[in-house]
């Protein structure tokens, strides 16, 4: 197999059509592409969860351990952004201003002005404009305006955020259920109020792929080279396809969080994201793919969230097989049922027991716990008990159950 971006030895085999020119037709690719990271503002919106400072510091440090190279933090937690900024890390901090405060041009002011002073890196101003959540304005804000004049007090505060000295990001809420001329309006009007970046919010995910794509080049087309952000949610289960539709349509800037934690049904996991974004179009996020296996195990620890098991990439099953006709490979077959390699990720192979196992899948999970080689009657004998305690049991083999097993049949 000749080496590409497409296949990696001994770490990837995706399709060459990822990269082909007629494939890619119509398409509007940013040169670069860079992550930023939601697991300390919408991983925290998480039921259950509560950190304490020296959790959201150690998640800092491993953060830019691995290459991430900005993070969104809670408008909520001032003293966590100074002392996160006190660490001296690489990665900058993005602070979302509340969207209450946001409407109103007071509050709005002041609260740019805390963000500033407490360290952030990026202030992100929350604009609103589709009829679903204009209300807003006065049921949050406590004000009643025409949607003109709203969106020039939105960007008289983008105004005194720049002259204060700040690099703003300004997210306008719901852009796929606006008019999308009105939606240009508000970017182009931002664009000319200063912002630094232009991020799209889908809200609640009500649109498919192709909307992320087509709004996502016509909002590029109105503001030119200000970088394009996109934020998903996974509420019909197609953050990450919205994020790479987005992209394709001139996105710059990406968004997950880890293992995908977030409001209802979470956003983008981000160690998916940075692995497409690596395998299926050549990127380089500057992510260090083979510790993001650790680092998500260490955010579901803390967060006391763990990692459901057919998460794609980071879930326990990611790079699993049952049936046995997965593990009668030919010689260098390696890519036969896998497009990829777990140590990509620095996860490793899972072997389960399922009731379509055989004798070669108890024969590699026997390996892979290090319990040597059965020969293929003792595989045959160790399989009738599986089967014969899955049906008993309804439920995972354990290890310490199959390593009982398989010692019993070499005894």
């Amino acid at each position: 197999m000749t080496q590409g971006p497409h296949y990696r030895e001994g770490k990837w085999a995706v399709s060459p059509y990822n990269y082909d020119a007629k494939v890619n037709a119509g398409k509007h690719m940013p040169k670069k592409v860079q992550l930023l990271d939601l697991t300390l503002r919408e991983g925290r919106q998480v039921e259950g969860v509560s950190l304490r400072l020296e959790d959201v510091l150690e998640y800092a440090r491993r953060a830019d351990a691995v290459g991430i190279e900005v993070i969104e933090m809670h408008h909520d937690e001032p003293e966590e952004i100074r002392q996160v900024k006190k660490l001296g890390l690489n990665l900058k901090i993005q602070a979302l201003v509340h969207p209450t405060s946001s409407l109103n041009p007071k509050t709005c002011a002041e609260e740019v002005e805390h963000l500033i002073s407490d360290g952030a890196d990026i202030i992100c101003l929350s604009v609103v404009g589709s009829d679903y959540n204009f209300g807003l304005v006065e049921s949050m804000a406590g004000m009643k305006m025409s949607r003109e004049e709203y969106l020039n007090i939105t960007c008289e505060g983008v105004r005194h955020a720049k002259k204060k000295g700040a690099c703003v990001n300004a997210i306008v809420t719901d852009f796929s259920r606006m008019d999308i001329e009105w939606l240009k309006t508000i970017t182009r009007r931002l664009a000319e109020a200063g912002v630094d970046i232009l991020r799209l919010d889908d809200i609640c995910a009500p649109c498919k792929p192709a909307v992320y794509q087509h709004h996502a080049r016509e909002v590029k087309q109105t503001i030119g080279s200000i970088p394009l952000a996109i934020h998903s949610h996974n509420d019909f289960d197609l953050g990450l396809a919205g994020q790479l539709a987005a992209l394709e349509g001139g996105a710059e800037i990406l968004e997950g969080s880890v293992n995908g934690m977030g409001e209802r049904a979470g956003v983008p996991n981000i160690a998916t994201l940075a692995a497409t974004l690596e395998m299926f179009y050549g990127y380089n996020t500057g992510i260090k793919l083979d510790a993001m296996q650790e680092f998500s195990e260490f955010v579901a620890d803390v967060w006391n969230q763990p990692i459901p098991p057919h998460n794609a990439v980071t879930g326990r099953t990611a790079f699993s097989h049952c049936v046995e006709v997965h593990y009668v490979l030919p010689k260098d077959g390696q890519y036969a049922f896998n497009a990829w390699t777990p140590n990509v990720t620095g996860h490793a192979e899972f072997v389960p027991m399922c009731h379509y196992s055989g004798m070669y899948a108890v024969k590699r999970k026997a390996q892979t716990l290090g319990l040597g080689e059965l020969t293929s009657a003792g595989a045959k004998e160790v399989l009738e008990h599986v089967r014969k305690e899955l049906r008993l049991r309804r439920t995972a083999l354990s290890d310490q159950l199959f390593t009982e097993l398989v010692r019993d049949a070499m005894r």
